[in-house]
């Protein structure tokens, strides 16, 4: 048995832009996001889509709505998806945090499997949310498109590789960018390289510090 399972990282944000930890904060795509947002739902609209799952913070769910408006699938959504919580570091650049947390900030970009934002999730936690969702996703039926953000689908990737959380922050996901993975006789595999469209849409402004 085999079956697809797309993830979706979200349209650019302004906080996108500005490198602001967002977590489960929840700023709106931009113009520049939703033009990504169209450009995925042109490439998806030649496959054969069974259903469409969202984050339900608005930035995804806004993705997603307009890669369901031209496919014709409705949206469910699934906790498990929401970005990981960045607690005090929300809304922050890190300019910001660095004058505040420096130690753990060091500690963050060095071993972020080791380090906890003040008031947010570990990555642990995010890890065992994340595998919950592939467990229960990637069979199917039928393919399937989950628009969330970058920390999901970086821990996606590492728990398909096998690699440790330690990689967390080396795993690089743009926005509006196509992860895809598949199932096979009970077996996940990652495609070669995410789908980024077209380069003028997917600039490196759109990564942050962190992930969103």
């Amino acid at each position: 048995m085999e079956n697809t399972l797309f993830l979706l990282r979200h349209g650019e944000t302004e906080w996108n832009r500005s490198g602001r930890y967002q977590g489960r904060c929840d700023p709106e795509v931009t113009p520049n996001g939703e033009a990504q947002a169209r450009r995925v739902a042109e490439h998806l609209a030649r496959l054969n889509l069974a259903a469409i799952v969202a984050s339900p913070l608005r930035r995804a769910y806004a993705t997603a709505g307009i890669v369901a408006e031209r496919l014709g699938l409705p949206i469910t959504t699934d906790e498990r998806l929401v970005e990981m919580s960045y607690g005090d570091w929300e809304g922050l650049q890190q300019a910001e945090i660095k004058t505040r947390w420096p130690e753990l900030l060091r500690c963050w970009k060095r071993a972020p499997d080791e380090v906890t934002p003040p008031g947010g999730e570990s990555l642990s936690d995010l890890q065992r949310r994340v595998r919950s969702f592939l467990q229960d996703t990637a069979a199917g039926p039928g393919a399937i498109l989950a628009v969330t953000h970058a920390g999901v689908i970086r821990t996606a990737v590492l728990e398909i590789r096998g690699e440790p959380l330690a990689r967390f922050r080396q795993v690089q996901i743009a926005n509006g960018s196509l992860t895809t993975i598949h199932w096979q006789d009970g077996r996940l595999s990652l495609a070669d390289a995410p789908w980024n469209g077209e380069d003028v849409l997917y600039s490196g402004s759109c990564i942050d510090p962190g992930s969103s």
